[in-house]
């Protein structure tokens, strides 16, 4: 059993769910989240741990094709709107 290992998580009434699979990377555990709202978390020497800032960032690649660099996107300009053309 490897020491490092990651899990697609997600909470139903409280309690802490997963997929039954050790991952061990967390692109691969990312493609095993079934539902909205799911998470990746890593197991560390047996201890649930949350994601280090560079897994984090690595997650949101993954799920959203964005992360840090989504504070670098510019921001959408206002469309012109035109009076429409009746016939």
């Amino acid at each position: 059993m490897p020491s490092l290992h990651y899990f697609a998580a997600r909470t139903d009434s409280g309690c802490l769910l997963g997929c039954d699979h050790q991952h061990p990377t967390v692109v691969s555990a990312v493609a095993c989240i079934a539902q909205a709202g799911g998470y990746v978390v890593a197991v560390e020497a047996s201890q649930r741990r949350e994601l280090n800032p560079e897994e984090e960032m690595e997650f949101q690649l993954a799920m959203y094709g964005t992360g840090s660099l989504a504070k670098r996107r510019r921001p959408l300009t206002r469309l012109k709107l035109y009076n429409p053309i009746l016939n």
